[in-house]
This record gives structure tokens, C-alpha cells and sequence, in this order.
């Protein structure tokens, strides 16, 4: 762990001007914890900028502050840069450089890979998510928690645990919902446009998926493909896939899971990894080029969608054997 919230409530204090950035391919806890923090500073009287390098998945649009989000921007045109959620700061995207170069940075995180980047660092891996590390920096900042921002925060923190499912739904984090649930975070909302809603798409995107199931290992490990294909076939978008792993995840005797997609340019594949009991899918992503948590992770990988599935197996057997 690396605690410096003294100084990063001194950079948040002092600075008048924010850029704050997360990690390309944005899920619940990276744009929760960009727009919660973007909005806290603004309501301080301050000038801050959300960035991401992709855009907001449709499932989260609706949270506030989502729709001035840019893509664009120059970090050496803010005082101080925040980056969030981002185990490495390579994750932020084409911005990575002028972040790094920027000598006022901010770095708060979850990841246990991340060693501490910034000129003032708050990284705690045993955190459910970096909105939960951000309720509390906020608490301390004398920020107002607005509705919005609470509702923000809040579905950080219940995406990042699926649903409280996870084995990071610590009591801290619980503690944390309930605060800002009492600030005003609209936690039914939440809950019914990340998890309920949905569309035929998806749905069938969804069928076909499933339909490529594969256990192996006899019946410790299980996942299922997506192709470039799939996605054109259904007007399906990337982020529909979203939780899709959680399903080979859910069978009876699964130890780890994972989820592959086909990429645009046919010769990379993004994974997705889960895992029950102690399998470290972080290390399993790490030898793939990628990275994570324990239970949670993910990689870029060259190759067939046939050749990394087979990699990645027989990666994921090892694992099991080594436990």
C-alpha cells in the first residue's frame, strides 16, 4: 500500500486547473471515479476536465458529467493531472507520455501491480475499487457529495464488487454504499441500468456467445469466444459483452474462467479473466502482456482467436495445478 493522502490533498487544495484521466476501454469504477472526481473539484470552484480515450459505454451515460467527458486534451495546459483506476500508466492510452511528463500527477488506485507513478500516490490493492479509495479522499478534501456524485461513486464501488458477488465486497466497501447511499446515490437506478436493462442485441449476442462454451480440464475451466463477426452480425458493440464472463464463471466446479474477443484489425485478442478460490489471474495475465487483480484480469494477445484460446488454456491448467 501506498498512502499519500496528506500530499494529494495538498496538490487538490492548491491546484486550479485538473485533467482527470483513467484507463482506455472504460468500465463501472474508471468513469464512476473520473466523473465523481471531475465534478467534486468543479463544485470547489475549480477548473476540471474529464478524458478518456474511448468513448462512455452506453450502460453509463446517464451518470453526470458523463456527456462533457472529452477525448482530447493537453495535460501541460492543467496544473495538476489526476490519473485514476490505472495499474499501469501505460493504460491510460495515446495520452500516456504527456502524463508521465507532467510533474504534478496524482495517482489513485486499486491495482496491485501499481508501484506508484505520481508525485503523490494513493494505491491500495485490498480496496474493493478506486471509487471506494475516492469516497474517502473526498470525505477528507471537505468536498460536497452531491446526489450525482454520490450515485457516481456508488456504482464504482457496486460494478467493481459484481453486485457485492466479489471477494473485494469488504466491509469498508459496504460502509461506503451506505454513506453515499444516504448522500443521495440513486442506488435502484444503478442497479437497473447496469444490470437489468438490456437489449435484443445484446441478447442475442448473448445466445451466440454462450453457444461457444468450452470446459476443459475437467470442468475447472471454461470460456467462451467472440468474434468480429459475432458482433457485426447482432449491430453489437464491444461493451455489450460486458459481465459476459461472469457466466462460464458461475458453473458448478469452475476454478478459472475467461472471456476472448476478437479485435478489428483479426490478429489480436483482448481477454478477459475470472477466477474462484486463490487462482491468480493476474499472473496468468501478466505472462500474456496483461494485468489486474487476483480474481480479475485482462490482456492483449497476438494471434487467432483459436491460437490464444489454446495458449491461454493451457496458462490456466498450470495455474490450477500450481493450487
Amino acid at each position: 500500500m501506498i498512502d499519500q493522502r496528506n500530499e494529494i490533498l495538498a496538490l487538490l487544495n492548491s491546484g486550479s486547473s485538473f485533467l482527470v484521466v483513467s484507463h482506455e476501454n472504460p468500465d463501472g469504477d474508471c468513469i464512476g471515479a473520473t466523473l465523481a472526481l471531475t465534478l467534486a473539484l468543479q463544485g470547489m470552484g475549480k477548473r476540471a476536465v474529464a478524458f478518456n480515450d474511448d468513448f462512455v459505454p452506453h450502460y453509463l451515460r446517464w451518470l453526470a458529467g458523463a456527456d462533457e467527458l472529452v477525448h482530447t486534451a493537453d495535460p501541460a495546459a492543467f496544473d495538476v493531472v489526476c490519473v485514476l483506476d490505472c495499474g499501469a500508466p501505460d493504460r491510460i492510452g495515446k495520452l500516456t507520455e504527456r502524463v508521465l511528463a507532467h510533474p504534478r500527477v496524482i495517482d489513485i488506485d486499486h491495482h496491485g501491480a501499481n508501484e506508484g507513478f505520481g508525485l503523490a500516490n494513493y494505491v491500495a490493492p485490498t480496496a474493493s475499487s478506486t471509487s471506494e479509495l475516492l469516497h474517502g479522499v473526498l470525505k477528507f478534501l471537505g468536498a460536497e457529495l452531491t446526489p450525482g456524485i454520490a450515485t457516481c461513486l456508488y456504482l464504482g464501488i457496486y460494478t467493481d464488487t459484481n453486485m457485492f458477488k466479489n471477494a473485494n465486497s469488504t466491509p469498508e466497501a459496504y460502509q461506503a454504499c451506505g454513506e453515499l447511499v444516504a448522500a443521495g446515490a440513486e442506488s435502484m437506478t444503478v442497479a437497473k441500468r447496469v444490470y437489468i436493462e438490456t437489449t435484443a442485441e445484446r441478447l442475442q449476442l448473448m445466445a451466440r456467445v454462450l453457444s461457444t462454451l468450452q470446459i476443459d480440464d475437467d470442468g475447472r475451466i471454461a470460456g467462451m469466444v467472440c468474434t468480429q463477426r459475432d458482433l457485426h452480425e447482432f449491430n453489437a458493440k464491444p461493451e455489450d459483452l460486458e459481465t459476459f464472463v461472469e457466466h462460464p464463471r458461475a458453473i458448478i466446479g469452475v476454478r478459472a474462467a475467461y472471456l476472448l474477443r476478437e479485435l478489428e484489425d483479426g490478429v489480436t485478442v483482448k481477454g478477459s479473466l475470472r477466477s474462484n478460490d486463490d487462482i491468480d489471474v493476474a499472473e496468468v495475465a501478466a505472462t500474456l502482456g496483461g494485468g489486474g487483480h487476483v480474481r480479475a484480469a485482462g490482456f492483449r494477445a497476438k494471434g487467432t482467436i483459436a491460437e490464444v484460446r489454446a495458449l491461454l488454456v493451457e496458462k490456466l491448467r498450470r495455474a490450477v495445478a500450481d493450487q
